[in-house]
């Protein structure tokens, strides 16, 4: 999912916790929680397009079980507005992007998995076409041309 979608919905959710708990402050957290997390692509960028190396995808920052443990905190330990806007948050990051991605297995998105597969990159969805960067580009405000010229000059020699 694009930076815009993900902005948009994590909006939404910080509105809703601010409705139900009068805490202006989940906004700018839902937000945070929402969007952060795709820094992670950072890393997978790095490894993909200046090692040069496909095998592995990492996403550590994309997984249903830190919505779980987000929950089970919240429930369990503490009932706080933030914890709750950051919960929400995150639930649309994940969720998005689990919906978004139609290509994605039911295990995508599960850090144990991708570990316990050794984070070799999935063969199905868009990390294995060596197009993973175009979300990326699609979603900086300007520079495109530069950023997909510099993406396509590291693509393997096919």
């Amino acid at each position: 999912m694009k930076l815009l979608p993900h902005t948009a919905l994590s909006t939404a959710a910080g509105g809703l916790v601010w409705a139900i708990t009068g805490e202006p402050a989940s906004v700018p957290i839902a937000i945070a929680a929402g969007v952060l997390p795709d820094v992670d692509h950072l890393v997978d960028y790095y490894v993909k397009y200046v090692r040069r190396d496909g095998r592995f995808q990492f996403l550590l920052l994309h997984g249903w079980e830190y919505l779980l443990a987000g929950l089970i905190a919240y429930v369990f330990f503490s009932q706080e507005p933030w914890l709750l806007a950051a919960v929400a948050g995150y639930a649309t990051q994940i969720a998005g992007d689990q919906l978004s991605h139609d290509r994605a297995r039911w295990n995508t998105y599960l850090v144990t998995a991708r570990a316990i597969n050794g984070f070799r990159a999935p063969r199905h969805g868009g990390w294995g076409s060596g197009r993973a960067y175009q979300s990326l580009v699609e979603s900086v405000p300007f520079g495109r041309e530069a950023l997909t010229r510099w993406f396509e000059r590291r693509l393997p020699e096919e």
